[in-house]
Formats: C-alpha cells, sequence, structure tokens
C-alpha cells in the first residue's frame, strides 16, 4: 500500500501525523509527504520522501490578509471561524491543488491522508478516485466552519470537476480523531466515520539530549514555558512571564525558538533557564506545570499529566484552551489578560491546588486508553482495501446526513 501524507507547512501540522506515518511504514507499506518546498527539508530530515506541493504559511497568510480583509480584522474565535476556513478553502487549496493532483498521478498512492487542514488534498483524491482519511489536529471544529470551507471551496470542486459535498470534502471516508473524549466537541457524534487514534508519542528527541544544566536544577517544582513555533515571536509574552515567576522558588524553563536569541531577555537569575530548543519528550517527564499557547503541544503536555496553563493567541487556540479549563486541567489567560501578577497568580493555582493535576492524570488515562498509530494504520490498511467510508454507527451516520441537509 502506498500512502501519501499531506499537510500544510508547519510542525503543528507536520508532528501529529508522524506516528501515524511511522506506524504505516512499520507494517511495510511505502509512505511520502507534500507540503509547501520550504517545509520539504524538515520532512526529509524526519526521515520521509517529501514532495513540494502549495504555499508557505506567510505567503498563505499575506494573500488571505487582502482576499479577505474583513474576516482578517477579527479576533480570537471570531477569527478562527470566520478567516480560517476562506483561507484554507480559498487560498492555500487552490494554489496546492494542481501540483497536488500531478503528485499523485506521478505517485500512485492508494490512499491519503490529509491533515484537516489541507483542503486540497479531498479534491486531488477525488480527481484520482481514490480514498483518503481526514487526520484530526486536536478537537473537531466546528461543522459550521467545515460548512463554510465547503462553500469557499466550491469554485475549485468546478475546476477539477468533482463533488466533496458540504464539508469540503471531509468526514467523507474516515476522521482519525486524536482528540481525548474529555476536550471533544459534543459535535463528533455527528461524524459517523470518526474513529479515535492518538498521536501523543510526537517529535522524538533522536540523538538529542537535555542541557547540560538540567543536572543542576534545585527539587523545586519546574515551570515549562513554550509558544510553539508559530507564535514565539510575541515576545511581550515571554517577558510578562518572566517578570511574573522568575523571582519564584521554582525552576523556570523557557524555549523561544530558533529564530530567537535568548539574548534578547537579558540577564537572569540562577533559577531560569532560556534556550531556543529542547526535545519537549526529554523535557517533560521532569515538568510539574506547563505554560503554552495551546497547540497541539498540549496533547503531549497532558499525556504527561501536566496541568497547563494557556495563553492562546491565535489560530485554534481559543478552542483548546476552552476545553482543557472545561477539563479542568488549565487555566486560561486571554491576550488582554497576560501581565505578570496574573501568571504569577494561575502558576500559583496550578501547582497548589491539586485538583488540576488530578483532572490533567484523567485526561492522561483516557489518551493511554485510546487505540494508538497502530491501530490507525490498519484502520488505513482497510479504507484500501474496502475503499469506502469506514462508518462507525448508522445512528450518527443520520444525525450526520440531516447536518448536511440543514
Amino acid at each position: 500500500m502506498r500512502t501519501l501524507f499531506t499537510c500544510l507547512p508547519g510542525f503543528g501540522h507536520f508532528h501529529p501525523m508522524v506516528p501515524l506515518a511511522k506506524a504505516v511504514r512499520r507494517r511495510g507499506h511505502e509512505v511520502a509527504f507534500a507540503s509547501a518546498a520550504d517545509f520539504c527539508p524538515v520532512i526529509e530530515h524526519a526521515g520521509f520522501t517529501a514532495f513540494a506541493a502549495g504555499m508557505s504559511l506567510p505567503d498563505q497568510l499575506e494573500q488571505a490578509r487582502r482576499r479577505f480583509p474583513q474576516e482578517a480584522a477579527l479576533g480570537g474565535q471570531q477569527r478562527f471561524c470566520q478567516f480560517v476556513p476562506k483561507m484554507l478553502a480559498g487560498v492555500a487549496a487552490p494554489a496546492r491543488a494542481p501540483e497536488l493532483v500531478a503528485i499523485v498521478e506521478r505517485w500512485h498512492p492508494d490512499v491519503i491522508v490529509h491533515d484537516e487542514t489541507d483542503f486540497a488534498a479531498p479534491v486531488a483524491a477525488a480527481v484520482a478516485g481514490i480514498p483518503y482519511a481526514d487526520q484530526s489536529v486536536l478537537i473537531l471544529r466546528p461543522l459550521e466552519m467545515a460548512r463554510l470551507a465547503g462553500q469557499t471551496l466550491a469554485p475549485l470542486c468546478q475546476e477539477w470537476g468533482v463533488e466533496l459535498g458540504p464539508f469540503g470534502g471531509m468526514f467523507r471516508y474516515l476522521y482519525l480523531d486524536v482528540c481525548p473524549p474529555s476536550l471533544q466537541s459534543p459535535e463528533i457524534d455527528l461524524v459517523d466515520v470518526a474513529h479515535p487514534v492518538h498521536n501523543v508519542d510526537v517529535a522524538e528527541a533522536g540523538d538529542e539530549a537535555l542541557p547540560r544544566w538540567f543536572e543542576s536544577l534545585s527539587e523545586a517544582p519546574t515551570v515549562y514555558v513554550s509558544l510553539g513555533t508559530v507564535f514565539n515571536q510575541h515576545r511581550e509574552v515571554f517577558a510578562a512571564v518572566l517578570e511574573g515567576l522568575q523571582d519564584e522558588p521554582l525552576n523556570l524553563i523557557l524555549t523561544i525558538g530558533k529564530d530567537n536569541d535568548p539574548a534578547v531577555f537579558g540577564p537572569r537569575p540562577d533559577n531560569v533557564h532560556i534556550e531556543r530548543y529542547i526535545p519537549q519528550s526529554l523535557l517533560l517527564p521532569h515538568c510539574d506545570v506547563a505554560v503554552n499557547q495551546g497547540g497541539t503541544a498540549i496533547l503531549p503536555i497532558l499525556a504527561h499529566g501536566l496541568p497547563i496553563l494557556v495563553l492562546p493567541q491565535g489560530a485554534n487556540q481559543f478552542h483548546n484552551a476552552a476545553a482543557c479549563v472545561a477539563a479542568g486541567a488549565a487555566r486560561q489567560l486571554l491576550p488582554s489578560e497576560v501581565e505578570p501578577a496574573a501568571i504569577n497568580r494561575d502558576v500559583g493555582a496550578l501547582l497548589s491546588e491539586s485538583r488540576y493535576r488530578q483532572n490533567a492524570r484523567l485526561v492522561q488515562d483516557e489518551l493511554a486508553s485510546m487505540p494508538g498509530p497502530d491501530d490507525g494504520a490498519r484502520l488505513l490498511e482497510r479504507l484500501h482495501r474496502e475503499g469506502r467510508p469506514l462508518i462507525r454507527s448508522q445512528t450518527s451516520a443520520r444525525r450526520l446526513a440531516a447536518q448536511h441537509q440543514g
């Protein structure tokens, strides 16, 4: 079986697919990825064949802001729900589709697995007449977002002579649901092809190691701070965290991204350590609390049973933050609320109030009990073998049909 994985050019889109891709390859199948040219070296460094398709994230954002200025001017959750679907289906997909169709024609995959933000992949799969699977990023995005994406994608579907339904091709054959139940949206019950498959074992460290200073950390609690790989340019957020926590009796570790310079933040107390990058898989087992922007990293964090202070900056992070708070495993500060005293207060609560860690461990247990990447690989083999939707239940199928008509 040849499986083509496709994703937008970002670590938060690629890393969640790696465990499944490795599981497929372990089972003797051929695997390749398609993403923007500037991201292909990352894919190749991870040990996969990479094909170039689509535009870079900065170009995608720039063009989408020009084409959809009103939606781009929105903030927070509103921007996520209205701007993002139009950007993905109206800008990214049309630029990506011709190259992706050509890759499929040349490489002849039997199945495509697309990250749920790549709406060109269902078009390319439909053109080739092959089945495909949706790889979820985290929490199911509101179905209205998929509807808006479907409406925006309609001209592209017409151009290629394919019919993908009201959700832009989503939920047609197989939806790989990586989200633990306590964080998941109730709308997941409407998705008849949703199958749980966790992917928390992302970002392996390889030959990398913890910094030497790690051995000299005190017995005090350790707080790990990261804003991911896209939103780490918000230096004012890092500065607020430093001011709020550096004088507390704890070990404070910040990873600020490979394009940032730790020297920018000046001299700090001995309990503060600022690095461009440390492998999460090495660091998380030694931490007590995480401070994070609320991207895909929240799953590995919760898989280690750690409570989180979520500082959402954009995209689906507001959505994720609200779900973590509702599950009792996190506190959140919106951008207008991020200031040193609030950060000090909320991290203090996460460290001192046992209910947060208890609830984080409940999510940890949920993740541990979910089917894993090898189960996902078997689902893909079944999809290739049967070539039809993998229906979870007739009840949910009827409910989603009602959504289609509504």
